[in-house]
């Protein structure tokens, strides 16, 4: 075992900015998640430009049915893009900290193919087990926030102060079952219930991984993103001062900020992504016993 916080942080930074191929890995899932939304956009820009303000009701209902059809159809498309994605960042990940095998896009495209089937089940046991008890548990706190009026949030902010490091561990089990998947060759109940094994072995440690990658990405995704940001506040003055702005002209104001906004924030989502994920798959592969040596323990 060789746990060195910061060299885990260092060599996660390193990778990340040597094998920008992962960048591209982790866009993907996005670029499908946002395309469909994008392509809506400018579908209703167009609809907009061609009727005016004076849009049909039937209209409205037929963008209605679209863009249910759009998120619903995208959601499934994305979550077997994400699967794909994150089976070659995974891989690449390993070979960059390895320092053997290729970490080119197509190849770890290929080569990650594999496992798709294993990380697939990997992400659906524990979604559907730990992530729908934390679904059913914010079910329930809403509820009885809002039979108590709101007096109930206040009994439950400790709750909901301690579940934010669960929640990374969470995450934390996810990565280290996906990594287990590829590093030791493990079915998909083995992988997570390694995962599972290894983190609560070194508990505090991805405790303060969790909270130093994922803390710090956030103040770092938000020092960049809210400066792009602040052109979408000036919109409604602008509507209120210009009094004969048409519809046409805030909608394509929206379109070209959201053209630049969207690009920037895949980005900058990709690169944190890198980082955050090499550091989680670092700490697994200093920290976890071979396959062979942890079912001895047990």
């Amino acid at each position: 075992m060789n746990f060195d916080l910061s060299n885990i942080l260092t060599r996660s930074g390193q990778i990340t900015w040597r094998h920008k191929s992962i960048w591209g890995l982790l866009m993907l899932p996005m670029v499908v998640a946002f395309l469909p939304l994008v392509l809506f956009s400018i579908f209703f820009l167009i609809i907009v430009t061609i009727t005016g303000s004076d849009i049909p009701d039937f209209i409205y209902f037929g963008l209605a049915l679209i863009f249910l059809l759009t998120i619903v159809i995208s959601t499934i498309v994305n979550y077997a893009v994400r699967t794909v994605s994150i089976s070659a960042a995974t891989l690449g990940i390993v070979r960059a900290d390895q320092g053997e095998g290729s970490t080119k896009f197509m190849d770890l495209l290929k080569d990650g193919l594999p496992y798709f089937w294993r990380i697939l089940g990997v992400m659906s046991v524990i979604n559907l087990s730990i992530g729908l008890a934390f679904t059913i548990f914010f079910m329930l706190a809403f509820a009885l926030i809002i039979v108590t009026i709101g007096i109930a949030a206040i009994c439950l902010q400790p709750i909901f102060i301690l579940l934010t490091p669960l929640m990374f561990l969470v995450i934390a089990v996810l990565d280290a079952a996906q990594i287990a998947v590829i590093v030791d060759n493990m079915s998909v109940m083995d992988a997570v219930k390694h995962a599972l094994q290894v983190v609560r072995t070194h508990i505090w440690k991805y405790v303060i991984i969790t909270l130093i990658v994922y803390f710090g990405g956030s103040i770092l995704t938000s020092v960049i993103i809210m400066p792009l940001m602040l052109p979408v506040f000036f919109v409604p003055f602008l509507v209120g001062l210009g009094h004969g702005m048409s519809t046409q002209s805030v909608a394509l104001i929206s379109e070209l900020f959201f053209s630049v906004f969207f690009p920037v924030l895949i980005l900058v989502s990709s690169v944190i992504g890198v980082f955050t994920k090499a550091s989680l798959d670092l700490t697994y592969l200093r920290l976890a016993s071979p396959a062979e040596k942890v079912e001895n323990q047990v």
